[in-house]
């Protein structure tokens, strides 16, 4: 997962965080990260898999930047772009916003405020934008945080 998330750091984010930022991507870092998220009790970890190919990942659970609210939220939603476009997606945003369905009323979900495609995702499947943070020069800080209502 950690080398996927490299790939779309590259084809996603490359023009919007700093060329040092995405060349310093430390794979190790982040597998310890993902490592972190499988052993959580409050985060599901999947894997998006094609052909036995890992081409993504997702997590949802308890809202991680504010555990204490009580609110779930997609965490983690990342596909290679040569996969993107083939309702892989939408798949597993429903499977995710199913079980949260069990959870709750609505969940949130942030996305950097730059990444223009995967605002047109969130808003395609239903999601309200509830605040956008003010433009910053570290372009990776800026987010949309969006909230889905059941």
């Amino acid at each position: 997962m950690a080398q996927v998330k490299r790939q779309v750091w590259e084809t996603t984010y490359r023009g919007i965080y700093s060329d040092s930022k995405i060349d310093s991507f430390d794979i190790e870092n982040e597998m310890q990260k993902f490592a972190a998220l499988a052993i959580s009790a409050d985060i599901n970890l999947y894997g998006i898999l094609v052909d036995g190919l890992v081409v993504g990942y997702m997590a949802w659970g308890k809202n991680p930047r504010y555990p204490e609210s009580g609110t779930n939220e997609i965490v983690l939603l990342s596909i290679l772009k040569d996969y993107q476009g083939k309702g892989i997606g939408r798949q597993v945003f429903e499977y995710a916003k199913g079980k949260l369905k069990e959870k709750g009323d609505q969940f949130t979900l942030y996305c950097n405020k730059y990444n223009l495609k995967a605002q047109g995702f969130y808003k395609a499947m239903g999601c309200k934008v509830l605040s956008i943070d003010d433009d910053h020069p570290d372009k990776s800080i800026p987010q949309i945080k969006y909230v889905y209502k059941f």
